[in-house]
């Protein structure tokens, strides 16, 4: 397992992360959308969902960032369901807002809700979407 080398250096320094630490660092490159969604799935498989407390927030420039990539060709619509999909029912991962549960809900189920298309992601980004 990678960490980020700014975190990773931290905890050197006293004597290694704790299990803790290690769950948020995986917990903060999921919410970033920083690694490919395949790999982010299979380092978020073997924590399971429940846990005591969230240890990071998702918040809506989370979901600008990965909507952003998305528009450019950087990530297509099924990194961007996978990405939601994995967020979205999760104990350790807290929503900012009801807005921005609500949108990763959309994202994770295309099928009930809207396509993920460009037509969506700009309206997603609008400030009249709220």
């Amino acid at each position: 397992m990678t960490f980020k080398r700014g975190r990773y250096k931290k905890w050197q320094a006293y004597g290694g992360p704790t299990q803790e630490e290690v769950r948020r660092s995986i917990l903060l490159s999921v919410v970033e959308l920083d690694r490919p969604v395949a790999e982010l799935q299979s380092v978020l498989a073997p924590l399971g969902w429940d846990y005591p407390e969230p240890l990071v927030t998702l918040t809506y420039t989370h979901i600008r960032s990965v909507l952003l990539r998305f528009l450019a060709g950087k990530l297509d619509a099924k990194d961007v369901e996978a990405w939601a999909d994995l967020v979205e029912l999760r104990d350790d991962i807290e929503f900012a807002d009801e807005r921005t549960l609500e949108v990763i809900h959309m994202l994770s189920t295309p099928q009930i809700h809207f396509t993920i298309d460009g037509r969506l992601a700009e309206w997603l980004l609008s400030p009249n979407s709220s």
